[in-house]
């Protein structure tokens, strides 16, 4: 997808951070965009703002990216006011350090709710209409470096069980709707200069108590994250080339070579294996 000029892009988690940089990026190029998240007011902030920089037509929602709903909502005003959707970002996420040990259900339940349960969701709703519309779309969904191995900033089980899972289901994805004329992206960033350490504020009652902030977690991430206006600017190169990875951080290249070494000295026992 080439020319972004007049397409249409849905972004859950929108209104902040990466979604938000990706907007501005997509904005840019013409794109035209429906901006979703947990806050309704904040989401038509970024929108009167992006409409003004950039002359194209932006709607801000209030929406629960975890909630089936709520997303088949999005996507009936999107279709409505558009009457077309192209690309769906399936952004919106949290993030939560911890060891094992430390967490409990509702942390497991909240995060996976998002992480996971969130990125089906929006695909689910959305790809059936783009099968239905007949016309090449794009799906980025947001992974994370951790999406392809362990990163030293912390222990985070729960969050890089999330993006293992989204790294497994996006691969699966782009398989079976390749010859459908929809290609997928999964988003892998490192570090970004967002407020997703800071995420407790919007943990649903249902979920336990609010715990508090992360201010170590905070400081670090504003000091060395990476602007997400460059992130939105990596992704949107992305799906112009139709790239299925776009990593932002190119230290996790041992990462990556290093479980691939391992998983193929693993392969050499298998081979030699007596049978």
């Amino acid at each position: 997808m080439k020319d972004l000029k007049d397409k249409v892009a849905v972004i859950t988690g929108g209104n902040s951070g990466i979604g938000l940089g990706i907007a501005r990026a997509l904005a840019a190029e013409g794109t035209h965009l429906v901006l979703s998240g947990l806050h309704a007011d904040k989401s038509e902030r970024a929108a009167r703002a992006l409409a003004e920089e950039f002359g194209v037509r932006v709607l801000g929602v209030g929406s629960d990216a975890a909630k089936r709903d709520a997303v088949e909502a999005l996507a009936d005003l999107a279709f409505r006011e558009f009457g077309r959707v192209d690309i769906l970002v399936a952004n919106a996420g949290v993030g939560f350090r911890g060891e094992m040990h430390k967490i409990d259900d509702n942390d497991w339940d909240w995060l996976m709710g998002l992480n996971v349960r969130g990125v089906y969701l929006a695909c689910s709703v959305f790809v059936k209409r783009f099968l239905a519309q007949g016309t090449p779309s794009h799906i980025v969904i947001t992974g994370s470096e951790q999406s392809v191995g362990m990163t030293p900033y912390g222990s985070m089980p729960v969050y890089a069980a999330s993006k293992h899972a989204v790294l497994g289901f996006a691969d699966a994805i782009r398989a079976d709707y390749a010859a459908n004329d929809v290609a997928v992206t999964l988003l892998c960033p490192g570090p970004v200069a967002t407020d997703i350490w800071d995420i407790e504020r919007d943990r649903p009652p249902e979920f336990g108590a609010r715990g508090e902030s992360n201010e170590e977690s905070r400081k670090l991430i504003q000091e060395l994250g990476m602007d997400p206006a460059i992130v939105g600017r990596m992704t949107v190169e992305g799906i112009k080339a139709g790239d299925f990875y776009v990593f932002t951080h190119d230290y996790i290249r041992g990462l990556v070579d290093g479980r691939y070494q391992e998983m193929s000295a693993a392969l050499d026992k298998t081979e030699a294996f007596p049978k």
